[in-house]
């Protein structure tokens, strides 16, 4: 086997090192940090098990949502925790509640962002949050595969592609207990960039920084914006006084690795060509921001509310058993995909991809990401221009 799919079309999913019998496949960065697998000859037996699992090869079934959900948890607490409206916290927390094992990204060492198994409401806390960063899967699909033997409740979260791998590896077996959740995603950058560009405080500039890359902070009362709480992206340091409510951050023009996300610059390669950005999907249930809720929704809270697809019946199942820890209200599924570029397509390919990719192991994370994205930048500052000027003339 010389290898698995085309290089520019692997997701890093890690199905296929999973899968392989004789441990024949191995998982390496290049000098951008993504990982790609590596087949070694002299052990590889040609089975073919790799492209099978593979869901760039092997496309998985995709399911039409049945039903659209704007979503809060009725806990305030659970709300304030979360990126969003906390519907993770909501289905984890009834699958935790009935026995059952959660899967999910892990932020806590943010410089090893990574896939964990939860057995307890205690440890859901490391799940919570959002990380702007590929997830590393590892094992973990063995992981799932032995609990599920086990007749153990599952319910496993991530992007389309590792959830696309992860029912590729099983082969269609063991899956009754399974419960897929993934997450709308944009495109990942590497975990290489993250730490790259922690290292411009840490070491530059001698700060002592704590990443949250979305953050829920009280508004300040001097302030005048509506009620509730902000959200906030970027950077947040822990030698700084609090500022009211909010901690001191760094606006995502101004940082390297936010300003690469935002824009699109530092994504995977087979991101702009995600063939799970669609409103067809490959799990259960579907989990994002409800971006375009219309104001009649109810939901002006100013705390952030979730979006569930539901795509199949045992994603209702999972919803049916959870929802009286929520607040709810269902709504025209043509609203949330309106709202959600990555419900109609994927990423458009930044055009300094390339040239980003080849300077990046020359110069730096900084510099590179600086040369890449003037001609964004000056975008980004016209349009902030306009909107001043339109207020102004209001």
């Amino acid at each position: 086997m010389e290898q698995v799919c085309p290089q520019k079309k692997c997701t890093g999913c890690a199905a296929c090192v999973s899968a392989c019998p004789k441990q024949a496949i191995s998982f390496n960065p290049d000098s951008c940090g993504y990982y790609y697998p590596q087949i070694n000859r002299s052990s590889c037996i040609n089975c073919g098990l790799c492209r099978k699992v593979c869901p760039s090869v092997t496309l998985q079934h995709l399911d039409y949502p049945i039903d659209n959900l704007a979503v809060t948890a009725k806990k305030e607490e659970d709300v304030l925790s979360c990126a969003s409206g906390g519907a993770a916290t909501i289905l984890s927390n009834t699958v935790l509640a009935n026995g059952g094992i959660v899967y999910g990204c892990d932020g806590s060492d943010i410089r090893n962002v990574h896939h964990v198994r939860i057995d307890s409401i205690s440890e859901l806390w490391r799940l919570k949050g959002s990380k702007y960063v590929q997830s590393y899967t590892g094992d973990i699909y063995n992981k799932v595969k032995s609990d599920l033997k086990q007749n153990l409740k599952v319910l496993f979260i991530g992007t389309p592609c590792q959830v696309a791998g992860l029912k590729g590896f099983l082969q269609g077996k063991h899956m009754d207990l399974l419960v897929t959740a993934d997450l709308v995603c944009h495109g990942v950058p590497s975990q290489q960039m993250l730490n790259d560009n922690i290292d411009l405080y840490t070491k530059e500039k001698g700060e002592s920084c704590e990443v949250h890359f979305r953050e829920k902070v009280a508004r300040r009362a001097n302030v005048k914006c509506d009620a509730g709480y902000r959200i906030t992206y970027g950077w947040f340091f822990q030698n700084q006084p609090y500022v009211g409510a909010a901690r001191n951050s760094v606006p995502f023009h101004k940082d390297p690795y936010m300003l690469g996300f935002i824009s699109g610059l530092t994504f995977r390669p087979n991101c702009y060509e995600c063939r799970y950005a669609c409103i067809a999907r490959c799990s259960d249930l579907t989990l994002s921001d409800y971006w375009g809720l219309a104001k009649d929704a109810g939901f002006d809270n100013g705390k952030g509310v979730s979006n569930i697809l539901v795509n199949t019946k045992k994603g209702e199942e999972l919803w049916n058993m959870a929802k009286s820890n929520a607040i709810f209200e269902q709504r025209d599924i043509v609203e949330a995909l309106r709202g959600n570029g990555q419900l109609q397509a994927p990423s458009s390919r930044h055009s300094q991809h390339d040239r980003f990719a080849n300077l990046y192991p020359q110069i730096g994370f900084k510099k590179a990401v600086s040369i890449c994205s003037r001609w964004y930048l000056v975008k980004f500052w016209l349009l902030q221009v306009s909107r001043w000027f339109l207020a102004i003339v209001k």
